[in-house]
Formats: structure tokens, sequence, C-alpha cells
């Protein structure tokens, strides 16, 4: 049996994604999650905690946005580590 994933539009840039979504404009109508890097139960898809501050590696280069992986950004681009 397939199994379909339900994707969703960003209403900013277009974007096609999955799940919460990513960080232009996420999916606030989605249940709870527990982080993975805090394993605190939330419904913020913009919740940011230390460990997940700590994981930041990629910046977006359309709205400056700072993500750990460059699936939640538009235009990602790798954080230099200077």
């Amino acid at each position: 049996m397939t199994e379909y994933v339900k994707t969703f539009r960003c209403k900013k840039c277009e974007r096609l994604t999955s799940g919460r979504g990513h960080l232009c404009h996420p999916n606030k109508e989605m249940p709870p999650f527990a982080c993975e890097f805090c394993k605190k139960e939330t419904n913020d898809p913009r919740h940011a905690c230390r460990p997940m501050l700590d994981s930041i590696e990629y910046v977006c280069k359309k709205c400056g946005r700072l993500a750990p992986y460059d699936t939640l950004l538009c235009e990602p681009e790798l954080i230099s580590q200077d």
C-alpha cells in the first residue's frame, strides 16, 4: 500500500513542504510534536531551545532566518565557521 505525505504550499515563498512546514510560514494546524533536540512537547512550530541553537548551521539568503537543517529554509546557505 502506498502511503502519501500531506504537503503544504508556503503562502510567502510558494515552496512545497510537508509536516510542520518550514520557517517561512509554518503550519500551525499540526498536532503537538516532541523537539528532537530537547525532547520537550510543544505546539509552537518556531520552537527554539539551547540545544537547537547550538546546532544552527544554515541561514536563509532570502529572509535571514537561521535553522539547523537546510530543508527548513527557502534559500539555505551554510554559515561560515570562520
